[in-house]
């Protein structure tokens, strides 16, 4: 069996038509623990993590049918709010997803904490990865978040239906969800894979560097000709970050 790691997920060679792709993420110290440290509901930590999950699965061609969390919280109640958050994040998306999981009930925690692992299946023709070209250009949709700016920004951060609509759109040709890395490191591994240049827009005032939370925004890069169909579906801060070459 052929097993290989492509940015964040792994992937599994599965029949002669279809990859298996697995996705992980965890998520500690954001919720009403006595040890946490941003003080946020469970249930919305939950459901920006899911939603990391389904947004990396997506972003490389791959339909997600599984989700399963590993909780390392009581079910009463603190697993309960966490699993309420990722089924809010299930019902958003347009196809069944079965969530699965588990909690810890023989020890005492202060702080909440979880694991959370996604499954999916991809056509080999549909991969999105080492698609892009020289006279691509770049975007990025939504802006890097983390901590209470997640809280905050709604209206600037990416959200799972978004991650969603660009999953279905067959013009994009690669998508990067940004995560604790920045966009900086994201990009160049990007180039790096493709073996292309780039020549960054004037006057950018995003930092690069920044860590994006809880995939908050996603690198995405197309023909120019599609950036207005871009603009048009997604309803977050799109900027042109610069040319392929």
């Amino acid at each position: 069996m052929d097993i290989k790691q492509i940015r964040d997920i792994t992937i599994i060679d599965f029949d002669e038509n279809k990859y298996l792709g697995i996705a992980c993420d965890s998520c500690g110290g954001i919720g009403y623990k006595e040890q946490d440290v941003v003080k946020a509901p469970p249930k919305l930590a939950a459901y920006q993590t899911g939603k990391v999950i389904l947004a990396e699965l997506m972003s490389m061609g791959f339909t997600p049918f599984i989700l399963a969390d590993g909780l390392a919280v009581e079910m009463n109640d603190t697993g309960k709010q966490l699993i309420e958050g990722f089924n809010e994040v299930l019902k958003k998306l347009h196809y069944s997803v079965h969530l699965t999981g588990s909690t810890e009930e023989n020890i005492r925690t202060v702080q909440t904490a979880m694991g959370v692992t996604g499954i999916g299946f991809c056509d080999k023709d549909k991969l999105k990865f080492n698609k892009t070209e020289s006279g691509d250009i770049c975007l990025l949709a939504g802006l890097p978040m983390v901590g209470n700016e997640v809280l905050n920004n709604p209206d600037k951060i990416l959200d799972i239906d978004d991650f969603e609509k660009m999953f279905l759109c067959d013009y994009i040709k690669e998508m990067l969800p940004v995560g604790s890395r920045g966009i900086e490191a994201e990009l160049n591994d990007l180039l790096k894979y493709n073996g292309l240049g780039f020549i960054y827009e004037n006057n950018i005032s995003i930092d690069f560097k920044k860590s994006g939370g809880p995939s908050c925004s996603c690198i995405v890069t197309l023909n120019r000709k599609n950036i207005e169909n871009i603009q048009r579906i997604i309803k977050k801060p799109i900027n042109i970050i610069g040319l392929f070459i």
